[in-house]
């Protein structure tokens, strides 16, 4: 199994390069006379920035509330920092790397092995629903006529989130019951967890796609000096592609699928030229990798913690 995964990914990086190629080729002299006209606003691009970040604040909050509703309870510094060293696994091949670093983490201090794990997935998923959810709510007839099974999906999984909201806590306290009596010990289950909380969570995911919708909205003029379409428009852009990125699970970090759908939407509703995409698929990438690896690395020294079983020391979630 390990080795059909190694030969998937590799077959995965072989195709890309071979169209990341193709398409430098075909686009070389309008790509590099774009490239040449590039003079970055800094200013605008640090507005872009700290609009990203403070989608990031708000996502650590959302997973503290989820830590809570399974009783456990995670300081602002100690959250903050599990959750940008555990960004650095995004950048392996496959989901599970990222939960899984979350999960042990947190674990070391003092969260237990199912509220970890639980708490991760769920914030996950989350992620997942409000991305799309947001898509449906602000995206154009020209995007989903540009792609149409972006339509289906959109709607589809924001019924599906409305559904969850509704069932959800109810199905996952059953759910750990039976697991308990399946292992033979009782599970912790999210009896914190209602409507009001997983609904909280889902509206916190959302606004940091809003946030991440600015940023490059920002970025993107920051670069070629123009806006790209509205907010809403380049905002609903940069989440499809970046979900199909994320859902690309052969892909690290989801790398050149992200960018090759943010190309072909951008040029198919005429935000951007193939070669303006290609600067900003690329320059986006760069800019956000560095957002999430530097922190990741700066905390990273402070991740060898002593498994406690007491409260943090920043105090309990507000």
């Amino acid at each position: 199994m390990a080795d059909r995964r190694t030969l998937l990914r590799t077959l995965f990086a072989l195709a890309f390069a071979a169209v990341a190629i193709w398409f430098v080729r075909a686009q070389w002299t309008p790509l590099a006379e774009t490239v040449r006209g590039v003079r970055p606003r800094w200013e605008t691009l640090a507005l872009a920035s700290l609009a990203v970040v403070a989608g990031y604040a708000v996502l650590v909050q959302g997973w503290r509330a989820l830590v809570q509703a399974w009783g456990d309870r995670l300081g602002v510094l100690d959250a903050t920092r599990i959750w940008f060293v555990s960004s650095l696994g995004k950048y392996v091949p496959g989901k599970v790397v990222a939960i899984g670093a979350m999960a042990v983490l947190a674990k070391e201090r003092g969260v237990s092995a199912v509220a970890a794990t639980g708490s991760a997935v769920v914030m996950q998923l989350a992620n997942i629903a409000a991305g799309f959810a947001l898509v449906a709510a602000v995206g154009t007839g020209d995007l989903f006529a540009a792609q149409p099974a972006l339509r289906a999906a959109a709607w589809g999984v924001l019924v599906a989130t409305l559904v969850a909201i509704a069932v959800g806590p109810a199905l996952l306290g059953r759910t750990f019951a039976l697991a308990g009596r399946v292992v033979g010990r009782a599970l912790p289950s999210p009896a914190r967890l209602g409507r009001a909380t997983l609904a909280a969570v889902v509206a916190a995911n959302a606004a940091a796609w809003v946030a991440y919708g600015v940023g490059y909205h920002l970025f993107a003029q920051s670069i070629l000096g123009r806006p790209i379409g509205t907010l809403a428009t380049s905002t609903a852009v940069w989440a499809a592609s970046y979900l199909v990125g994320y859902l690309t699970l052969v892909a690290p970090g989801g790398l050149g699928a992200r960018e090759a759908a943010l190309v072909a939407l951008s040029s198919a509703l005429g935000l951007a030229t193939p070669a303006e995409g290609a600067v900003l698929a690329a320059g986006s990438r760069l800019w956000l990798t560095a957002l999430e690896i530097v922190p990741g690395l700066a905390f990273l020294p402070g991740t060898a913690w002593r498994r406690s079983t007491t409260r943090p020391p920043d105090g309990p979630t507000p």
